[in-house]
Order: structure tokens, then C-alpha cells, then sequence
């Protein structure tokens, strides 16, 4: 690449990108930054400044004699591209005209943003998960009337989502009274109140469904009461569900206009006391009758219960008028979301929402809620493979995602090559290969290179607690960053966290990990610039490359760095950008933090499925009762095939199908811990069908993975952590439907399947050793004693490993010894520090290994 850099400058205008390079004073420089300033996991608007030549007025946007009077305006795209690369997308909030006295330089200073500058200015809060599920445009049965029931305190009425008339009442109900539904706003307790709502005209199809929310209290309701009333145009006018009193039982009882009993289920044990059920009454016109289903659904819950009938030589007609505990008397039990529908779906069909999304992987809520709101996304790494989430709760679209993305621990940011968000998980961050290396002798670097130590970063005591759970705390008791007093440690840096992770479980090793990236013993390198105008950079074509690609959460290093720093390599991980580009001059400087946090411990035995993703054959595999299984080349997500799962007759009671793999246990046993994961794709034609995918074997029970995230026609991880109680024989694979499928339907396809157990290894620390002797700097031989813990293994197989005493790292190729002190057999100076070594240095592995969050 020459030293003359060609910069495009774009505009869309008018419904296409327009060059306008020619206007932007290039000579005056274009500044670009983008990405992160430090560690936090918030996102940080990009910016672009440039400047345009306007002594024709092309850029004065009220102008009508510029070529694009009426095209330019706020927020107009632009685009910048450096030798082919795009550099920077956002948009262009105003056009200041600016000039001199003399009225002969004339020019335009603008400053574009990326999206999060307008996404975050007046945002207002999204809706309940049950709000947003509801009136998604995409539901398969949009509901003709549906009443939240989330108004405020001093609401008059309840107002209708879908349009049509509120929802009046009598008496006063306890408005915003009850908050026991995370995927609801406060709806009301009854309070002796009774509601009206009148349903507006629609097109009779012959079925029919009312849903809505109940919480019933502990201590139930007293005698029995309605709780729903429906009114008809049809032969039965008149449709209920009842409360029975004691025990919480439900029935269905039908009217004919005459106020005579037609429908009498008797009641039915669905114990809704002290519960938070999704209740809903379908009804369908079959020929001269109407078949009746009454269900209810826990949230978050796999299976719920049903009970249905049939009334004979009646019609339903069309639903005019819902009314809430008909005659009152209902008092401490909330109602709430009450919708009705001209389909009949499966009460699955808003699962996910009525849990709130309580388990969704971070990747994925952020992935949802950018499709949601039409927010384009880029991701890096495994989504499913991500910090599992907590209820989403009403907010603003950008806190939502941040919460996600604090919860995981990646890096959320704007892409430089389109106008939108971009996420990395943290997943994606450990033990990278460099995606850019630089050598600091070969004058890859400008100036300045200047490593921070300092206590900027600096956390040993974190309290991170859940959004309305409890709480863990993690310390750093020992070692220079340690909460001990100096010289021994630093003292106290504390910080509290709020975190929306799914369980009280999760919180000990996000505080443990927040710790660990807290107490980095290294110098930060905060800035590195590299100037690829330098004839040591633009004359390397591949380095030249490299740093074009580089991008936020890559890795970087430097060889070679100068003696007056530590010798070793410097690892850091590219946080942010800002870029200083002319036709001349193209300066790239990286916001970096620390990589070696980064490195982690991957345990693990290997596969253990010996067929696991079908390439030539399904040996190993068999299908479960009234399932087939097969080969298949049409859908995979790696290789060439995968595995098909077909119904072949109905499976009651619960209505499962799926596969089974064998010979899987030779190298487990009881107390193991395995890892047991798939991909799996469900059909778009089965996908409304299925609850929930189940994996357990021999030595393993029988319990739903993590399946919140999974959507239709889209391959997904779904995966289980346990402790065998036996050796592990066989697994598997059970997805459970509500039995909407017909024989020789496709359930679903597995893919990748893996199982994996923990790693037996020696050690993983390097705490209470120290050398019990003096050595030379050319002593090749050292006394270490371990004063607590496991000694150090004298495994062949464990070995060579590295250490590091007093910053000398050595090359450790044998140990001997069953008690301390141990002695080792070294290779001195691996890293060029020559030195004598004084009894009592610590000894410690030069890479220990780091559990992952």
C-alpha cells in the first residue's frame, strides 16, 4: 500500500449512496471513534467528525438551490471507507453552515453518531414481556379484544390495547395492587369490584378462546364464585369458569338465554390456590356442538393441566361481553391480561413471555430484542453459550440490553461497517489466538507506549447481587492485590454489582470472576497506536491487513517490548478504536485492557459420543417409543447430515419423541461431573407443538434443558450441567410436544452432540509454595516447599510446565519428591531475566488455570 490513502466519503440520499469525497476536506483530517474507553460492558456511542467545503451552499440542508434541498436532514446516513474498508456507519443529527469574516471560506462541521446516540434519547420504557407478546403483529392469533389490566393507581377504567372500548367496572378494584407476574406490570386485586368488557365485532370463525392471568391467595376464595363470564350471540349464551371453594377447584358451566344450566363439567381439580396461572377457555363449533377446553399454565412450567368436553346441539356464535366475577364478592385475588381470540392456539404459544424470558441466554435476549425493535445485529460467539437471564422486566431497549450484556460480561458496541449494535460474548474473548501482532523492535509502534500501574481497575472485594434476589460476595485475601493492608496486599477496593441473572446459584461465581478480572498483576497498556502510514507497517501487506481487520474483543500482542519493561509478551484485548485519517496519514490507536484474564482453563475427557454428528451412518443411536430416527443430508449444522426425529404414533402421557445413544460411560463414574449438549433445529410446522426438549440417562435424571431461547427453523445449543450418581450408560434425548403432531411428522433434527466430563488434573493453583533454598541464576535444579494444598505433580505426563520465581520464568521438565520440600529440574531464563534466586521466593505456575464463569 502506498502512502497515500484513498478515503470515500458517502451520503444516502435519496435511496442510494452518494460520493461525496470530493466536498470533504480531507486535509483538515476525519476522526473516528468507536467501541469501549475501559472494561465496562455498556456500550459507547461512535462518533465521526469531518468537515465539508460549503461555499456553494450544497450543504446548507434549508438551501433550495443545493442539489439536495429536502434530502439532507437529521440523521442522514453517512458512510466512511478507508482503501476498501468501511470505517465508520452512522448518522448526521445537523448540518451547522459555519464561515470566516471574509465570507470566502465557507464549510460545514458535522458530527455523525452511530444509533445508540438516537435510541438513547427520550427511549421510552418497552412494555411488559406479556404486553409485547400479545400485540406482537407476528402472534399466529392476534386477539379481536385485549385488556392488560396494567394501569396505574388512578385509573378509571382499563384500557384496551387492540382499540375498541375500556373496560369498565363497579365498586373499586385495587388497582397496580399485585406484582407476582414478572411479565406484567402491577395489575389489579378484585376487591369486590366487578368488570365489563365489551367485545368489539369480528368475523365469526367458529372458535373461540378467552385467556388471562389469576392469582388466586393461599388462603383462596371464599364459597363459589365466577370468575369469568362470557356472553354470546349463540345458542349458549352464556359461557363460565367458577371457583370452587375449598381446594381451589375450577369448572365450566354454560347458559342458554333463558338463564337455564346447559354445561355443568362439575368441578375439577386444578388447585389454583396460592399459584400464578395463565388461564384459558377455548371453545370450538364442531358441526352442531361445542367442544370446550379449560387449561391453566404455571409460568416457566413445561406441562400444564387440561380438562375439556362437549355441549351438544349448541352454537357459540360470536363473544360480545366479558365480565369479571359477576355480583363482585371476590376480594384479595388479581386478574389481569384478558384477551380474546378467534383461533384456538396451544397456551404454549406465549411460554416464553410468560416466564418473562427467565432463562434466556444474554446472547440471545440481546439477539430477541435487537429483532424486535428492528435493530440490526452482529454478534461474535456462541449466543446460547452465555450468562442465563432473569425476568425482563419494563425498560428502556438499551438498559435492557445492557443488563444482558453485564450479566454475560462481553463487549456490547456499534459496528463499523453498518448501523446497528454488535455483541461479543465473553465466551468469544477466552484463549484467542492474537488477531494482531506487532513487534515493538521492528517499529510497528508510534508513540507513546506507556503501561499504567495503577489502581484504576483495582477490585478485591465484589458484592454482586440479583435483581430481587440475594446476594454472594467474592475476596481477594492474599497476593499483592489483595483487600490485606500494604506491603502484603493494597487494602479494600470494593464494589457492589446488580446483576439479572436467572438463579441465586449463578451469584458466587460472578462475584468469584468480577474479582478475577479485578486483580490483574500486570501494567495496563490503556492506548496502542499503530500509524499505517509508517513504512515498517504499510510495507508488511499481511500486518497492514491485520490491523484493518482488527476489531473490538480481538486480541493484540507485542514482541519484543523495550528492556526497561518485563520481558515477556504483552496480551491485550481491544476494547476501542480512534482513528485519525487524511490522504496521508492513517492513525489507528486501540483502547486495550488486559488479555491474560482472559486465558482460562478448558477441562475436559473429549467427546464421548463416538457417532455425534451422523456423518456416514446412525450406528449407536436408537429412537425412542414411537419416534423413528434416521440419517439426513437436508438439514445439519455441521458436516454433512444430521439426525432426523419423526413421530410415528402418539406417545401419551407426555407425548414425547426423540433418540437415545449408547456405550457412552466407559470412562465415567459416580460423582462426575458431564456436560451433555446438542444442536437442535425444530421445524417452523412442528415448532408450535413443542414444550421443551429433556436430557437424562443412566446415572443422570431426567430433567428440561435450557430450551427459553430456541426458535422455529434455526439451529440452537441446548445443553445440561450434572453430577452422575451412577456410571453414565446411556442418554437421551426426549422433546416433549403437546401432542399437536401427525404420525410421520418431523419433530426436530439433532446435530453436534457432545458429552463431555471434568478433567482430572494435578493442580490449578500455585498458592503456598516458595523456594526452601537459595539458588544461582544458572542452578538448574530448585527446593520447593509447599507449606498447604496439594503438592506438585511428578507426572510425566503432566509435564514440561512453566513457572515463575521472582519474575524469572523456568521450564519445569521433571519433579520428584511425595512430601515437601519437592525438587524440580528446570530450564532457567526462559524469558531472559538472569537472576539468583533467595529461599523463601514464591514459586508459581507461569499460566494457572482459571475457571470460566
Amino acid at each position: 500500500m502506498a502512502n497515500r490513502f484513498d478515503v470515500v466519503v458517502e451520503l444516502f440520499i435519496n435511496g442510494s449512496w452518494v460520493d461525496v469525497t470530493g466536498d470533504v476536506r480531507i486535509r483538515d483530517g476525519v476522526s473516528i471513534t468507536r467501541g469501549q474507553a475501559d472494561e465496562s460492558a455498556r456500550a459507547e456511542v461512535s462518533r465521526l467528525t469531518l468537515s465539508f467545503n460549503n461555499r456553494m451552499g450544497v450543504y446548507s440542508p434549508r438551501n433550495p438551490s443545493s442539489p439536495y434541498y429536502g434530502l439532507l436532514g437529521r440523521n442522514t446516513p453517512i458512510r466512511v471507507t478507508a482503501e476498501g474498508s468501511v470505517r465508520f456507519v452512522g448518522e448526521v443529527s445537523s448540518w451547522p453552515p459555519r464561515w470566516d469574516v471574509t465570507g470566502n471560506n465557507v464549510w460545514t462541521p458535522v458530527e455523525a453518531a452511530g444509533i445508540l446516540r438516537r435510541l438513547g434519547q427520550g427511549a421510552a420504557a418497552l412494555r411488559s414481556a406479556l404486553y409485547r407478546g400479545m400485540t406482537n403483529p407476528s402472534l399466529t392469533a392476534r386477539p379481536v379484544a385485549y385488556w392488560p389490566c396494567e394501569d396505574g393507581e388512578g385509573a378509571s377504567r382499563l384500557a384496551s390495547a387492540v382499540g375498541g372500548p375500556a373496560m369498565t367496572f363497579t365498586g373499586q378494584p385495587d388497582l397496580a395492587a399485585y406484582t407476582g407476574f414478572d411479565s406484567s406490570e402491577p395489575i389489579p386485586l378484585l376487591s369486590d369490584s366487578v368488570w365489563t368488557g365489551t367485545v368489539p365485532a369480528y368475523t365469526v370463525t367458529g372458535e373461540a378462546s378467552i385467556r388471562f392471568l389469576l392469582a388466586v391467595p393461599i388462603a383462596g376464595i371464599s364459597g363459589d364464585e365466577a370468575l369469568i363470564t362470557l356472553y354470546t350471540s349463540g345458542t349458549a349464551a352464556s359461557w363460565v369458569v367458577r371457583y370452587g371453594d375449598p381446594g381451589g377447584d375450577l369448572k365450566v358451566q354454560a347458559y342458554d338465554e333463558d338463564g337455564n344450566t346447559i354445561l355443568d363439567s362439575g368441578f375439577i381439580a386444578y388447585a389454583v390456590t396460592g399459584k400464578r396461572l395463565r388461564v384459558a377457555l377455548d371453545l370450538d363449533q364442531n358441526g352442531a356442538n361445542v367442544d370446550w377446553d379449560l387449561s391453566t399454565l404455571e409460568p416457566g412450567a413445561a406441562t400444564g393441566l387440561t380438562a375439556g368436553g362437549t355441549l351438544a346441539s349448541r352454537t357459540l356464535g360470536q363473544i360480545e361481553q366479558v365480565v369479571v366475577s359477576v355480583g363482585g364478592g371476590i376480594t384479595d385475588t388479581a386478574i389481569g391480561h384478558i384477551s380474546v381470540q378467534s383461533a384456538i392456539t396451544t397456551i404454549f404459544d406465549l411460554g416464553p413471555q410468560l416466564a418473562a424470558y427467565v432463562g434466556e441466554s444474554a446472547g440471545r435476549r440481546i439477539e430477541r430484542l435487537c429483532a424486535e425493535e428492528q435493530i440490526a445485529l452482529t454478534s461474535e460467539g456462541d449466543l446460547d453459550d452465555s450468562a442465563a437471564m432473569g425476568a425482563q422486566r419494563p425498560a428502556a431497549v438499551l438498559d435492557l440490553i445492557g443488563e444482558a450484556a453485564e450479566a454475560d460480561m462481553g463487549i456490547l458496541y456499534e459496528p463499523r461497517d453498518q448501523l446497528g449494535l454488535a455483541y461479543r460474548t465473553r465466551g468469544s474473548l477466552q484463549n484467542q489466538m492474537p488477531a494482531l501482532a506487532l513487534d515493538y523492535d521492528a517499529r510497528h509502534l508510534s508513540p507513546p507506549l506507556e503501561p499504567v500501574d495503577d489502581d484504576q481497575l483495582v477490585r478485591n472485594d465484589v458484592t454482586v447481587t440479583r435483581t430481587g434476589g440475594s446476594s454472594a460476595r467474592a475476596m481477594l485475601d492474599t497476593g499483592p492485590l489483595s483487600t490485606a493492608a500494604p506491603p502484603n496486599g493494597v487494602g479494600r477496593y470494593d464494589e457492589p454489582v446488580t446483576v439479572n441473572v436467572a438463579a441465586d446459584n449463578d451469584l458466587p461465581d460472578q462475584a468469584r470472576w468480577r474479582v478475577h478480572l479485578g486483580t490483574v498483576d500486570e501494567a495496563r497498556y490503556p492506548q496502542i497506536t499503530v500509524n499505517l502510514g509508517n513504512s515498517a507497517v504499510s510495507g508488511d501487506t499481511d500486518l497492514t491487513a491485520d490491523v484493518i481487520a482488527l476489531d473490538v474483543g480481538d486480541r493484540l500482542t507485542i514482541d519484543n517490548p523495550p528492556p526497561w519493561l518485563p520481558p515477556d509478551q504483552i496480551s491485550q484485548i481491544a476494547r476501542g478504536f480512534s482513528e485519525q485519517l487524511t490522504t496521508k496519514e492513517w492513525s489507528v490507536t486501540v483502547n486495550c485492557s488486559p488479555e491474560t484474564p482472559y486465558q482460562v482453563a478448558v477441562y475436559s475427557s473429549g467427546n464421548l459420543i463416538v457417532n455425534p454428528s451422523f456423518e456416514t451412518n446412525t450406528t449407536g443411536w436408537g429412537a425412542q417409543t414411537n419416534s423413528s430416527i434416521a440419517r439426513v443430508t437436508t438439514q445439519k449444522y455441521i458436516g454433512a447430515a444430521s439426525l432426523q426425529i419423526t413421530r410415528t404414533a402418539t406417545n401419551p402421557p407426555f407425548n414425547l419423541y426423540g433418540a437415545s445413544v449408547s456405550d457412552v460411560g466407559l470412562e465415567t463414574s459416580a460423582g462426575d461431573v458431564v456436560t451433555v449438549s446438542c444442536y437442535l433445529y425444530v421445524p417452523a410446522a412442528s415448532f408450535p407443538h413443542v414444550t421443551g426438549v429433556v436430557i437424562g440417562g443412566d446415572g443422570m435424571t431426567f430433567e428440561f434443558a435450557n430450551t427459553s431461547h430456541l426458535t422455529a427453523d434455526t439451529w440452537h445449543r441446548v445443553f445440561r450441567t450434572v453430577t452422575l450418581s451412577a456410571t453414565l450408560d446411556n442418554i437421551q434425548f426426549q422433546v416433549w410436544t403437546t401432542n399437536g403432531h401427525t404420525n410421520g411428522q418431523v419433530v426436530a433434527y439433532l446435530d453436534a452432540v457432545e458429552a463431555s466430563t471434568g478433567a482430572r488434573v494435578a493442580r490449578y493453583g500455585t498458592e503456598w509454595s516458595t523456594l526452601s533454598a537459595g539458588a544461582t541464576s544458572t542452578a538448574t535444579s530448585l527446593s520447593v516447599a509447599t507449606s498447604r494444598g496439594q503438592l506438585w505433580t511428578t507426572l510425566a505426563g503432566d509435564l514440561p510446565l512453566d513457572i515463575l520465581v521472582a519474575g524469572e520464568r523456568m521450564c519445569v521438565t521433571a519433579i520428584s519428591g511425595v512430601s515437601s520440600p519437592q525438587t524440580f529440574t528446570v530450564v532457567r531464563s526462559v524469558n531472559g531475566v538472569v537472576k539468583a534466586q533467595s529461599a523463601g521466593a514464591a514459586v508459581k505456575l507461569a499460566e494457572p488455570a482459571v475457571r470460566a464463569l
